[in-house]
């Protein structure tokens, strides 16, 4: 996957709504049914050094499989991840700097500008979902976003990112860090609220994932249709 990837993207020809660090730009591995956390570390880190040598590419280690479990959103804003270009709500373009000021955990210190940079990491399960907002109103998407982050004072251990999704509505992009504490009604619930108050329609928020269950059943299903 990591191959097709490299060899079909080119960061300096490449813009869209989301952020990025690479043409492969985040890997998670979560330990399902009976692995533990320390076994999806250990494959994290196995794939980081098999992808930073075999693609020359820096690859920065987060969660369980860094040595001092560093988050990815503070790598992130190191790096300038979450900085937006001319445009205000489109990364287009390479705009990271050629030599990083920090060593990789895999990979060279210099940055291939077609491949970018990698991240890859091991944590529990976190789950994706994310709430359409009916507006082009990009500046009040942000400031509902930030209060729906933890970082923001909002939800414990939920992470928000406003993305343009279409010529009429952007999207509140969430990443919940702990579904089974702060899950996606009570998310769904606080994006309506704070969306009211500045006077906007939301619907339905969505899962861009599937569930642990759902993919460890596709999973043994696969495992048995080889067998037979």
């Amino acid at each position: 996957m990591a191959e097709v990837a490299f060899n079909s993207i080119n960061l300096e020809l490449h813009d869209g709504a989301h952020p990025r660090l690479g043409a492969v730009d985040d890997i998670v591995v979560h330990p399902l049914a009976r692995a533990s956390l320390d076994e999806a570390a250990w494959l994290a880190k196995t794939l980081a050094a098999d992808i930073g040598n075999r693609f020359n590419v820096p690859v920065f280690l987060y969660a369980a499989a860094h040595p001092t479990g560093k988050e990815p959103d503070a790598i992130r804003r190191e790096l300038g991840y979450y900085r937006p270009n001319f445009r205000g709500n489109q990364w287009a373009g390479w705009a990271m700097p050629k030599i990083l000021s920090q060593n990789p955990d895999e990979g060279p210190i210099a940055v291939p500008t077609s491949k970018g940079i990698s991240m890859i990491g091991a944590r529990p399960w976190v789950t994706f979902y994310n709430i359409r907002i009916l507006s082009e109103d990009v500046p009040t998407a942000r400031r509902i976003a930030r209060k729906v982050s933890a970082r923001g004072g909002g939800l414990p251990k939920v992470q928000a990112l406003a993305l343009v999704h279409d010529q009429d509505s952007i999207e509140i992009a969430c990443v919940l860090l702990e579904p089974n504490h702060i899950g996606a009604d009570r998310v769904q619930s606080h994006v309506e609220m704070l969306a009211a108050e500045e006077g906007l329609d939301v619907e339905k928020g969505y899962f861009t994932d599937l569930s642990p269950e759902m993919i460890v059943e596709k999973y043994m299903n696969l495992i048995s249709a080889n067998r037979s």
